[in-house]
């Protein structure tokens, strides 16, 4: 494809020579305009050595958030956590970014949440010691099992915000320990 265009480059700028020596001539080549775009638009494609490419824009790696909940009064039922990422929904069980669940054990347990981003997260737990799948309260809402926040906030007079509870999260892992409380 170049070579019939080159050649005829060549020929016309031999005529141009031969018309007029001495003089000041014109090379009339629009047929040269598609060469230089396709050369401009590859040059200006290709990576030069020494040139700096675009910044890697990928997300931050996600990290590893592993809970230690201490205090477990009992093996009966099961622990539930929820991790939430907005103050807004904070405590909101439809709303939470992940829950998890483990089988309760006296003493402690260990549950791992992967894959969240970077971040500030505030944590809820409960212990379900009837395996009823529900956060057991009695009179006044005053809770019948086992709860829990991360940071350990004061419960009264009034239930914790997003704040009081929120850890930063970083990759690759960030360890919380979160105490197990039976009563206010």
């Amino acid at each position: 494809m170049l070579e019939p265009l080159l050649l005829e480059t060549e020929n016309s700028m031999r005529r141009e020579d031969q018309r007029g020596a001495g003089r000041r001539t014109t090379l009339h080549t629009p047929h040269l305009v598609p060469l230089v775009v396709l050369t401009t638009g590859l040059l200006m494609t290709s990576a030069s050595p020494g040139r700096a490419e675009p910044a890697d824009t990928a997300a931050p790696p996600d990290a590893t958030l592993t809970l230690t909940i201490t205090h477990v009064a009992n093996a009966d039922g099961t622990i539930y956590v929820a991790v939430y990422d907005d103050p807004a929904t904070f405590l909101d069980t439809e709303q939470k970014r992940v829950g998890a669940k483990t089988p309760a054990q006296a003493g402690a347990v260990e549950i791992t949440i992967p894959d969240l981003p970077p971040g500030r997260y505030a944590v809820a737990m409960y212990h379900d010691e009837d395996d009823n799948g529900a956060f057991d309260t009695g009179l006044f809402g005053i809770p019948l099992e086992g709860f829990g926040f991360t940071r350990d906030p004061s419960v009264i007079p009034e239930r914790p915000s997003f704040d009081d509870a929120a850890i930063t999260v970083t990759a690759p892992e960030t360890l919380a320990t979160l105490r197990m409380r039976y009563s206010l």
